[in-house]
């Protein structure tokens, strides 16, 4: 019975990355992150104070999603695309309209804990992740590459 959960969780936990991940998954994530923006933490000497929750959406999914495939496909590590798009202009092509928008990206970490670890360890990585400015996450892994993007929508129009 052991080995059947463990390979169900092993299954599970591995198979997600270069899908879209479950809402279990995206709870997970979003209640590790909102944990240390509920708390406030030290990026590097400088302290955070606590900031607003923040949710998921699938949009910036999308994105992060589209940018770790693009990373993974040409073999590169950057904050622009191949064809040299930012953030603001990678979520403009999948419809996100955006007021603030934000990326962390990582490398060969295993698990969200450990890429989140590392994003905190990181002085502009934690400061993007602690942003009060953002209320919308979400994060993409393809293979080795991490992609976190953050965002805070247009207001909708009357």
């Amino acid at each position: 019975m052991k080995t059947l959960i463990f390979l169900l969780l092993f299954f599970s936990l591995g198979t997600w990355p270069d899908s879209h991940p479950t809402a279990s998954q995206q709870k997970n994530m979003i209640d590790a992150v909102n944990k240390i923006r509920e708390k406030g933490c030290y990026c590097g000497r400088r302290y955070m104070a606590p900031v607003n929750k923040i949710t998921w959406n699938n949009l910036l999914y999308k994105s992060a999603h589209n940018q770790a495939t693009e990373m993974y496909e040409h073999n590169f590590f950057a904050h622009f695309s191949s064809d040299g798009l930012d953030i603001g202009q990678r979520l403009d092509q999948v419809g996100y309209a955006w007021m603030v928008a934000g990326e962390n990206l990582g490398e060969g970490q295993k698990s969200f804990d450990e890429v989140l670890q590392d994003w905190l360890n990181s002085y502009s990585h934690c400061t993007m992740l602690m942003n009060p400015k953002v209320n919308e996450m979400a994060v993409a892994k393809v293979d080795k590459y991490w992609v976190q993007h953050f965002g805070k929508p247009m207001p909708q129009k009357p």
